[in-house]
């Protein structure tokens, strides 16, 4: 039997097939959000070619940000349940889910209630942080780390940047994600979005642009490094040539610094290691320049490549090594 791996990060739909590893994997770009011509046209004739057989497919594992302040952990997610995730592939899942047949189980989805109060609060009552980023992530670089390290779970205080075409920055505290942030909020910014912006500049574009998409699709599609470089591909970065592209490719270094030194102070300088992982792991002149950076606050552990797939079969594992679940019903 095979688990059915999915992960939608930023534009691109990552799949993967494994039992508690990955054996076979591939990623479809995502322009748009007709889930059925990506299931019927992409994932299944792509699941045929690996040799899969959908009997053969004994559950499928994705991840997200569940309403309210409930528990992290394994989630049986019930497409009729009341409480429903708050999550942008629920609805790829539920397709998938429709033509396969299959249970679907959230690892390790966000949740605020598991941010410290501290990190919920902003500066006005109005709005509060949710603390959105995919956990399930940082939770699994963290227990890698700990492993590495003989470090129980409960023990590891970790920050993680998971750097690619989203960027994805948390403090990890034991299992719980204390605080995080990303390029589609608060943090640096990446391959198409904005990251963090001048409060003064965000009112300025929303009066000159009376249709809220508009503003979205400045922010979020046509920002970062897109926006200032035209680039399409984050391995493009290092390629791009001219006082610009030098430029804004020492100031993403600078920004995700930035926040690695920011996540320092919530752990209160207690960090047993910076764990960067994503595409841009890879890319050894940033990472150089970055270690320059950060490394006097603590080690600096390199995973190189979207951890996404792996993440998520290693949820698998948890659910076919009978770890409890809890039913969205």
């Amino acid at each position: 039997m095979a688990v059915l791996a999915v992960y939608l990060h930023g534009r691109t739909l990552h799949v993967g097939v494994g039992g508690m590893e990955v054996s076979a994997a591939t990623s479809f770009p995502l322009p748009s959000s007709d889930f059925e011509s990506a299931v019927s046209e992409q994932v299944l004739p792509w699941l045929e070619a690996a040799g899969v057989a959908r009997e053969n497919l004994e559950f499928i594992v994705t991840s997200g940000v569940l309403k309210g302040d409930l528990p992290s952990g394994i989630y049986r997610l019930d497409t009729d349940s009341a409480l429903e995730p708050e999550w942008g592939g629920r609805e790829l899942c539920t397709v998938l889910a429709s033509h396969l047949s299959t249970p679907i189980y959230l690892i390790d989805p966000a949740s605020r209630g598991e941010c410290h109060p501290h990190a919920r609060v902003t500066g006005t009552p109005a709005i509060q942080r949710t603390c959105s980023a995919d956990h399930f992530l940082f939770k699994y670089l963290a227990r890698q780390e700990a492993a590495k390290r003989d470090l129980r779970h409960s023990e590891g205080r970790f920050i993680v940047a998971h750097l690619d075409e989203v960027h994805q920055l948390g403090a990890v505290v034991g299992t719980k994600v204390v605080d995080c942030l990303s390029s589609a909020d608060e943090g640096p910014f990446a391959l198409y979005h904005s990251g963090g912006l001048p409060f003064d500049g965000v009112l300025e574009l929303c009066s000159s642009h009376p249709q809220r998409q508009e503003v979205l699709k400045t922010l979020s599609v046509e920002g970062g490094l897109r926006g200032y470089l035209g680039l399409e591909r984050l391995a493009d970065l290092l390629t791009a040539q001219g006082e610009q592209a030098a430029l804004v490719r020492d100031a993403l270094v600078y920004q995700v610094a930035k926040e690695i030194g920011a996540l320092a102070a919530v752990l209160a300088g207690q960090v047993d290691a910076i764990i960067c992982g994503g595409e841009l792991a890879k890319v050894e002149p940033f990472m150089v320049e970055l270690r320059r950076r950060v490394a006097f606050m603590a080690p600096i552990s390199a995973v190189p490549g979207n951890q996404g797939l792996a993440a998520l079969l290693a949820g698998a594992g948890r659910i076919l090594a009978k770890e409890p679940i809890v039913n969205l019903s």
